[in-house]
């Protein structure tokens, strides 16, 4: 990896650059508004990012890698809330070990949901509580590994009768793919330099 992709996988470089960006909205009609938590982790080798891998008996994205998240119910206050309920559903993270580090743009899904995509550092030696229901898998990947051009694949295909760019990223285990890789190709695009 470059001296530059290691700078700008750092904490402090990954806040600098969140903390400057300005989240694109997207047009909600008749999507289901949808949030998830893209934690990060801070550990002596590195950043990495928790991820999820969803089980088979799943009703929608079934055995897909993605971030803990999910709908947005009435009794959250707002997406923030959502990703931080959600979070803690699905792994056990509590509201108050998440540390908001800013917004990537707004997704919406070719399965009608409205994603708001929030960042947090969760703690290096927070013990995680998977729900069987929910994960079948929690796991994290270096950031280096996600920055390495080698491990991105793309390709185009068409929705809505138009051509669509999809990303797919290659871990240790797993793909990545869908709206998780569109979310984390965002990510990606606003912490490396230019």
């Amino acid at each position: 990896m470059s001296a530059s992709a290691d700078t700008a996988a750092s904490p402090a470089a990954i806040e600098a650059a969140l903390a400057a960006y300005s989240p694109a909205p997207a047009q909600r009609a008749r999507l289901r508004e949808a949030a998830v938590l893209v934690p990060l982790v801070a550990t002596p080798t590195g950043v990495e990012l928790q991820l999820i891998l969803r089980p088979n008996t799943m009703p929608t994205h079934p055995g897909q890698v993605a971030f803990p998240g999910g709908a947005v119910d009435p009794g959250d206050a707002d997406s923030w809330a959502a990703a931080l309920r959600e979070a803690d559903e699905e792994l056990g993270i509590p509201a108050n070990a998440v540390t908001r580090v800013g917004r990537l743009d707004d997704l919406p899904t070719i399965t009608s949901f409205h994603v708001t995509p929030w960042v947090g550092w969760i703690p290096p030696d927070l013990a995680l509580r998977p729900s069987p229901r929910e994960v079948d898998e929690a796991f994290r990947v270096p950031l280096s590994t996600l920055l390495d051009p080698s491990r991105r694949r793309t390709m185009v295909g068409r929705w809505r009768g138009r051509p669509r760019r999809m990303y797919f990223y290659l871990t240790e285990r797993h793909v990545v793919w869908g709206a998780t890789a569109e979310m984390l190709t965002n990510f990606l695009s606003i912490i490396r330099p230019a």
